[in-house]
């Protein structure tokens, strides 16, 4: 069979039946079988006579020198002499026998046991340390060394070292070419890489992944194969759980569509309350067995459990926390509650049966300290989220943690997004090449004033937890590092499948030919800005995180004068709702003191209207009035009056539903202005609501105010 590949070089696969070959030996045969000398003469004939015709072929194909071609045929002459039969004719124990005692020249041995003796376990051979040479061997060097080139040369265009390439991918390569039984990289499978994976060694499968991304680059399998650092979730032990309980937990699992993570973890909390069922209820042993009395008896429990009290383990074993034994957190004990809650109710939902209670209202959150801890963003440091800021825009090559490691351009580009646009982790990642986009029109604001283009631009978000896709403005600096990614970014990348809305997409951070991994952020970026600002992984909140910079980066959008209102905040972070961005938004305390300051001093200041018409002089100058919400005080001192708290039948006070105070209010020569009240100590007492002081002011006061 002879196949083109798109390189135009043809591969044909040996043929036994191209040749004229019998099942015995000729009388000349075995004569010339029978002394070394007519052996050797065989060899060097010229065609080849057809017995050896078939061995001359395979060995010429194999890139063996025709030493060891000499040698390998030389033994199968005599072993043909010895056994009265050609080596076609040979069973495979024969073929597995000689593959084993010969040393020098195996691979081209073990190619004629493939071709003549249909012997295609060449991998369980002994000592198989280059399996490029049975590749080569079997299959032709010529092809072996096309298809390596054509793979190497793509994993270069994604970003791999092209200094390493053919001695990491080779030896994985020819392994995946034998088990295949079909050198062609258009054949090979998703099916083969996995089972290539699961076969061979730690120390060569880590570079089967290498390969997929190769074959995903050259269009023949749909998307990278993650080998490396894969979720796999370990079965919970359920000793001591009744098996009806785990019945239901085990398929809700398999039914939920929630994220595996999240779907893992309430599968975990709703199988502790099957260990809690067996100590307190055990007659309870599903859903539709519950009460009113057992779902206030749970969240009583709850509300006193310890960390570790209803331990599961795994199949490693039993792992205790630092906690163990301490009181649950608040939002601890609310995703316990919340598990049980979601459960119960895809219980009934999905008409597995009815329950006697209702989940939303009788296993509700209770709203008290025990279970709720309340707002409490955990925003960065002020002075240490300048530093990573500026760290983010002038990262350097000597800024990197290690030898093996992402462009600079990639990472600097990813720091800048997650010091400029607030972003959770899982958006940042998901991020495609076309997210940006400039500014490119003028922006004219209410005021008049006018945002000129280029001031900003526009990032195009990713559908997320709590929101569709969308796009918000960002700062201008962050098309530019995101342009300086793409300039370097390997092209030659397949496009993987969106994890969330499973669309093909071009992953922004994508690096030879597989997404950043999760922990990037936190493990690998954040160490690297703080090193390069100087200052520590720990503020006064704790470990600095990727979540605590989108917290950071909202307080302070909300912060500045003028700044963004909640509902504007809400949009810019893909919120539903504005409580969700509340928990993301901390007032500073400069802030607060200052808004404190200017609300006290209004506070203490009163409307005065000052009639500026010559007829309403008096002797001490233009006629004042002062809003006393009711009515008005003509008393140009009323600041000082000390019965100011009793206007009320003062020869002063001017009602404002009178009709002077309506001509009042309507004069054009009346101006409005503020004054500061100084209040005296029964004032002030009166506005801290002390009702004490209210009655002996009162009884201080004139029967006479205006007296």
């Amino acid at each position: 069979m002879s196949t083109s590949t798109p390189t135009g070089i043809s591969w044909r696969a040996f043929s036994i039946d191209e040749y004229r070959l019998e099942t015995s030996l000729t009388s000349d045969e075995r004569t010339a079988l029978a002394s070394s000398h007519s052996r050797s003469g065989m060899l060097r004939m010229k065609p080849a006579p057809d017995l050896i015709r078939p061995l001359t072929d395979i060995a010429a194909a194999s890139g063996c020198s025709s030493k060891i071609a000499g040698l390998v045929i030389a033994r199968l002459l005599r072993d043909m002499n010895a056994s009265g039969a050609p080596c076609w004719c040979w069973p495979q124990e024969r073929w597995q026998t000689l593959c084993r005692e010969v040393r020098e020249g195996r691979p081209l041995m073990a190619a004629f046991a493939w071709h003549l003796g249909g012997l295609h376990d060449t991998l369980s051979l002994p000592d198989i340390r280059k399996p490029a040479l049975y590749a080569c061997a079997i299959f032709g060097q010529s092809f072996y060394y096309q298809e390596l080139h054509r793979l190497t040369d793509t994993l270069t265009s994604l970003g791999y070292a092209a200094g390493s390439q053919k001695q990491h991918t080779s030896g994985v390569l020819a392994m995946l070419m034998i088990m295949n039984r079909d050198p062609r990289l258009e054949t090979f499978t998703t099916e083969l890489l996995w089972q290539a994976q699961n076969s061979i060694d730690n120390a060569t499968s880590r570079y089967v992944g290498r390969v997929s991304h190769g074959l995903a680059a050259l269009g023949i399998i749909s998307a990278p194969v993650r080998m490396r650092n894969y979720t796999k979730w370990y079965e919970k032990p359920v000793e001591g759980i009744d098996p009806a309980w785990v019945h239901w937990c085990r398929r809700w699992r398999e039914t939920s569509v929630l994220r595996p993570r999240t779907r893992e973890s309430q599968y975990s909390f709703i199988l502790r309350c099957g260990l809690w069922l067996a100590r307190e209820h055990p007659q309870v042993r599903e859903p539709a067995d519950w009460t009113l009395e057992i779902c206030a008896s749970f969240i009583a429990a709850v509300g006193r459990m310890n960390v570790d009290e209803l331990q599961l383990g795994t199949e490693r074993g039993t792992r205790k926390s630092i906690r163990s034994g301490e009181p649950m957190m608040p939002h601890s004990r609310a995703g316990v509650i919340y598990a049980l809650r979601r459960f119960m109710i895809d219980y009934e939902n999905w008409g597995w049966g009815r329950l006697r209670f209702s989940p939303a209202r009788h296993l509700s959150t209770p709203d008290t300290p025990l279970f709720r801890r309340g707002v409490n963003p955990r925003v960065i440091d002020d002075p240490v989220w300048l530093k990573l800021i500026w760290a983010s825009l002038n990262l350097r090559q000597e800024d990197l943690l290690t030898e093996i490691h992402y462009p600079l351009a990639m990472l600097q580009a990813m720091a800048v997004i997650w010091t400029h646009a607030g972003l959770r982790k899982n958006e940042l990642l998901r991020l495609t090449t076309g997210c940006i986009a400039p500014q490119a029109d003028e922006i004219v604001k209410e005021d008049g004033s006018v945002i000129p283009a280029g001031t900003l631009c526009y990032l195009h978000i990713p559908a997320g937890k709590t929101s569709k896709a969308y796009v918000k403005p960002v700062a201008a600096v962050v098309k530019k590092y995101v342009d300086t990614w793409l300039a370097e970014r390997p092209t030659e990348q397949a496009m993987l499948a969106d994890e969330r809305t499973g669309e093909k997409v071009r992953l922004l951070f994508q690096f030879r030919g597989k997404p950043a991994g999760s922990a990037i952020m936190n493990r690998t970026l954040i160490p690297m800005l703080c090193a390069r600002a100087g200052v520590p992984v720990e503020d006064s909140g704790g470990t600095i995180t990727s979540h605590r910079g989108r917290a950071s980066a909202v307080t302070a959008l909300a912060s500045v004068p003028q700044g963004m209102s909640l509902y504007e905040l809400m949009q810019w972070t893909g919120h539903s709702t504005p409580q969700s961005t509340m928990h993301y938004l901390r007032i500073r305390p400069t802030q607060l003191a200052a808004s404190f300051v200017k609300a006290d001093r209004v506070a203490h200041m009163i409307s005065v209207l000052i009639d500026h018409d010559p007829e309403a002089a008096s002797l001490t100058g233009p006629a004042t009035y002062y809003d006393l919400g009711d009515s008005y005080c003509t008393n140009p001192f009323w600041s000082s009056c000390q019965h100011r708290m009793a206007c009320i039948g003062c020869d002063f006070n001017l009602l404002k539903d009178s009709a002077r105070g309506l001509i009042l209010e309507s004069k054009a020569s009346v101006k409005r202005y503020l004054e500061e009240v100084p209040l005296t100590a029964d004032e002030k007492a009166i506005v801290e609501n002390d009702a004490e002081k209210i009655d002996q002011a009162l009884k201080r006061l004139a029967v006479k105010p205006g007296g």
